[in-house]
């Protein structure tokens, strides 16, 4: 057999294992504990999350009851510790810049407080960590976005889209717009 032939057999199998590897790694579930969640690329603003659908489509929160949940979904309250971690993981996109960005909630005062509210009927594992991250929010402090969301991103085992800086006003302002026109 030539060089020539026999390096493009290795060439392929290594292209093959690569992109065995990848899709394997694309296609783990955000309940094995080893992936940030998943969602369809198509739609920057859904995302499969613990079996249960996240889209935020902006009014939502002025939608619900008093009482229900301000993210538009039906859950059973308490909240799972899982997605407790994502509700915040995915207000923080807000504030924050990352590679990747996988799901969004806009943060607002009607969220911030129901997620505080669950940390009063329910236990957490990581109750203090989502507690001082919510106060500070709750007090419109977000000087710490960064690291709230890669204390929860690291909770998560994230491995993709570590927040690396604080959006200015006007980068936050073409996020949210950004985010409000792919809903539609």
């Amino acid at each position: 057999m030539s060089k020539k032939v026999a390096g493009i057999i290795i060439g392929s199998v290594l292209l093959l294992t690569a992109l065995g590897v990848y899709i394997a790694v694309g296609s783990l579930d955000m309940g094995t504990g080893t992936s940030e969640s998943q969602q369809d690329p198509s739609d920057g603003n859904v995302e499969q999350t613990a079996g249960v659908e996240m889209k935020d489509d902006g009014d939502e929160a002025k939608k619900v009851s008093k009482g229900g949940n301000p993210f538009g979904e039906e859950v059973k309250t308490p909240l799972s510790e899982k997605l407790m971690q994502q509700y915040i993981h995915a207000m923080s996109h807000q504030k924050v810049a990352a590679k990747e960005k996988w799901s969004f909630f806009e943060i607002t005062d009607e969220r911030i407080d129901y997620l505080l509210n669950q940390l009063e009927i329910n236990q957490y594992k990581h109750e203090g960590t989502y507690k001082d991250i919510l106060t500070s929010w709750k007090e419109g402090d977000f000087s710490g976005a960064v690291s709230d969301h890669n204390k929860v991103w690291r909770i998560q085992e994230g491995t993709i889209g570590k927040a690396t800086s604080l959006l200015s006003p006007k980068e936050e302002e073409v996020y949210l717009n950004k985010q409000k026109t792919e809903k539609r």
